[in-house]
């Protein structure tokens, strides 16, 4: 019996969060910061160490890790959706789950980053299913399928795409249907907490996130066309809602500057803005501070030393040479002036980027090469690169490696479509 209790314990130890986790959708503290140190800023003339590669099918779903457990949610097309459980150390399987799954959204293949707790992971499939898979029995305690709470609400143009937001036992999900918009369930049960009504018709492949603004937290979510929403996340009560800033198709989430001020940017044309969130008694006033052109398609920008670094690409800039010129990784100060952008040397594309130790840490998002970057207003500081999923570096052929990228305890995990490497970043 003795014996049986310390196995117990040791399982809980296991799967209990620790404070190097990248545990959801952009790290800890949802910003794509860690608070790691000790990475290498250069690398071998080889590249830098690569620990395990597993084949996955195709898909854009990014990692999340916890102690010494790597997940992702895969996809086999037209079949079921899957999520698997790996080992951090050499990347072979644990566990999975799998949930049938007819049709295929255009730009087949998983999208979210699973949320993952000490008891559970939840992840989101791409036409509407929400699961609460237990890390113990791996199997559902629950399932949600918003179709079919909310049959009118329409599945968006790539699929559901967005990530799981939990704050406190609270599960937030966004139908966005002629009826219901914003809905909170409670995590253990995926009982209904509470629904708002039609605040935004239209559709968005932005995540819900949470921020504390004019002293109040709120949720806020960007939607396609209809501006930013924001909601009390303890009842589901409306704030304030903007058309301050309106993009064709909401993809990226707002970038928190202080207690009064985001950043919010997107493509399609739609650039970027800065703008404050006040309050005057029970009145919200919202207003735009400084706009540009210039904006980032798929992720949000970062907020580093007080300038913002993001990547340039407006889906029209993309293809034509003459306008890639206007991309790459771009910095801004925070009163709107432009110092530095890469242009097409290099463009990376859609590509991801998360920060720690001082250094920005970007793949490619169209060959998928790992760069290490010095995040300097002074100039683009190239530290290292390497073309770690050897693609052809000649071929102008965006392969659409987009996904997020996850870091933990010095291990990178990156997604190449059908690849899941793991590199070794510590010194």
């Amino acid at each position: 019996m003795k014996f049986l209790f310390s196995r117990i314990l040791a399982t809980l130890a296991a799967g209990s969060l620790h404070a190097a986790d990248w545990p959801h959708f952009l790290g800890q503290d949802r910003n794509s910061t860690s608070a790691e140190t000790g990475l290498i800023k250069s690398f071998p003339k080889d590249g830098p160490k690569i620990l395990w590669e597993t084949k996955l099918e195709k898909g854009f779903g990014g990692a999340a890790i916890t102690g010494d457990q790597v997940f992702i949610v895969d996809r086999l097309k037209q079949e079921k959706d899957i999520l698997l459980c790996l080992d951090l150390q050499t990347g072979k399987e644990q566990w999975r789950f799998e949930n049938p799954s007819e049709g295929e959204p255009s730009f087949a293949g998983s999208r979210s980053v699973p949320t993952v707790e000490t008891d559970a992971v939840y992840f989101i499939g791409p036409f509407g299913e929400v699961f609460r898979i237990n890390r113990f029995t791996h199997k559902p305690d629950w399932v949600f399928d918003i179709k079919d709470a909310y049959p009118k609400a329409e599945t968006p143009k790539w699929g559901y795409a967005q990530n799981i937001l939990i704050t406190g036992d609270t599960l937030i999900i966004t139908p966005l249907g002629p009826k219901t918009s914003i809905v909170a369930l409670h995590k253990k049960t995926g009982q209904e907490l509470w629904k708002t009504g039609p605040l935004a018709e239209n559709q968005t492949h932005s995540s819900p996130v949470i921020m504390e603004l004019a002293g109040q937290k709120q949720l806020l979510l960007l939607t396609s066309e209809d501006g930013l929403v924001s909601i009390d996340p303890t009842n589901g009560k409306t704030l304030w809602t903007s058309d301050a800033y309106l993009v064709r198709h909401a993809i990226t989430v707002p970038t928190q500057i202080d207690s009064s001020t985001i950043f919010l940017s997107g493509g399609y044309g739609a650039g970027s803005k800065m703008i404050s969130v006040k309050k005057s008694g029970d009145q919200f006033k919202i207003e735009t501070l400084w706009e540009t052109k210039k904006g980032t398609q798929v992720h949000p920008a970062h907020l580093i030393d007080g300038h913002l670094y993001f990547l340039a690409n407006e889906n029209s800039n993309y293809k034509a040479k003459a306008k890639r010129r206007t991309g790459g990784l771009t910095c801004y100060t925070l009163d709107g002036k432009e110092l530095w952008s890469t242009g097409d040397a290099p463009f990376m594309g859609r590509g991801n980027a998360i920060v720690a130790d001082a250094t920005l840490i970007i793949q490619d998002g169209e060959n998928g090469t790992l760069r290490l970057i010095d995040p300097s207003p002074q100039g683009f500081k190239l530290l290292a690169e390497a073309n770690v999923f050897d693609s052809d570096l000649k071929s102008r052929k965006d392969l659409q490696y987009w996904s997020n990228l996850a870091l933990s305890n010095g291990k990178l995990i990156m997604r190449g479509q059908d690849r899941l490497i793991c590199l070794d970043l510590r010194k």
